[in-house]
């Protein structure tokens, strides 16, 4: 079976009329925001996404190709996505990945943007931004080097700066990212806060989530609400509310920082979810959609992709998984979530 079209990304066939009602779910709720997994494979092993028992299980060479990759994008797009993120594993692991930029930022008119550990962003930031990015967020779970090694398994926080500093030089929208887990990293909220507010960069606490293999437990958990105490009490100031300007932009509740254009912000995805408002769905790097992070079972996209198949008939295949989204994530209901995929499976 052939591993992508045998058409260049620039002899795409015929588009399908984008529709102007956009794509729904069954609940109503408009999805303009795909989440793209470009690779499983990760240089790091941040302890709230590798398995605590060792190796990566299923870290394999991603099953996308890149033809096949914005193919599927042209779909999405048609059907109403207006903004692309690509994640991993770490995306920077692909050597195409401005070629996939390139396929891509057309088809959202620019709006594609990048997650990643920022290990190997250096030398690439540039790059990425002349092929059509127009941000990026950063992992970064501690501003100390001893707690950033003990967090990721590398020595690598030096390196981790310098691209940032690259991609805010070469123009990319950047914004820092880091996972909070009550044990390991609670006392890098302010470090965290104080580089946002020094740097004039914005700063987003994530609350830890469970996946496969992560050793999630309440005892780590620590809620958005308290990581704004932590930071309003360890800055000695008044926190001042943004207002909210869409998911698109992402979940996040944002907050000035005094005396700078810095920025601190929570995702509350457990503690107060907003699924109600959810304008998201993911595809994995084996071409799996996922129309819910925490639930609802994968759809195979990437074998009709690999039979030809016409965009209608893929465009009816989201529409159908679509329609069984679900309403809120498992925990919102005292159930628990599906666990068969690891976090560097779905990005995120």
């Amino acid at each position: 079976m052939p591993s992508s079209f045998p058409m260049p990304i620039n002899n795409q066939p015929p588009r399908m009329l984008r529709l102007k009602d956009g794509l729904k779910d069954g609940l109503g709720r408009a999805i303009t925001y795909l989440r793209v997994s470009v690779t499983e494979q990760c240089n790091l092993a941040c302890v709230y996404c590798k398995p605590r028992t060792g190796a990566l299980e299923r870290a394999e060479p991603p099953a996308m190709s890149r033809n096949e990759l914005v193919q599927a994008v042209q779909v999405f797009t048609c059907l109403g996505i207006r903004k692309v993120r690509l994640t991993g594993g770490e995306p920077l692991m692909r050597r195409d990945l401005e070629t996939i930029v390139a396929g891509i930022s057309p088809e959202v008119e620019g709006r594609v943007h990048l997650t990643t550990n920022g290990f190997h962003l250096a030398r690439r930031a540039r790059g990425l931004r002349d092929a059509g990015l127009s941000g990026v967020n950063v992992s970064l779970d501690a501003a100390e080097r001893g707690a950033f090694e003990r967090l990721t398994g590398k020595d690598g926080l030096s390196r981790v700066l310098a691209g940032i500093e690259a991609a805010r030089a070469a123009g990319l929208k950047t914004k820092l990212n880091a996972v909070v887990l009550r044990g390991w990293n609670e006392d890098q909220i302010l470090p965290l806060a104080r580089l946002a507010q020094t740097e004039g960069i914005q700063v987003r606490f994530i609350e830890f989530m469970p996946y496969q293999g992560n050793g999630w437990g309440k005892d780590q958990f620590m809620p958005a609400s308290e990581i704004l105490d932590t930071v309003r009490e360890g800055l000695g100031t008044s926190l001042e509310e943004e207002p909210v300007v869409g998911l698109e932009e992402g979940p996040a509740r944002i907050f000035r920082l005094p005396g700078s254009e810095g920025k601190v912000g929570v995702i509350s995805t457990l503690s107060a979810d907003f699924c109600d408002r959810c304008n998201r769905v993911r595809l994995t790097s084996r071409g799996e959609l996922k129309a819910c992070l925490f639930g609802n079972k994968p759809v195979d996209l990437l074998e009709p992709l690999r039979n030809h198949a016409s965009h209608e008939d893929l465009a009816r295949l989201i529409r159908q998984a679509l329609t069984e989204k679900l309403d809120c994530h498992p925990m919102r209901r005292g159930q628990n979530p599906d666990l068969a995929n690891g976090m560097w499976q779905v990005g995120g």
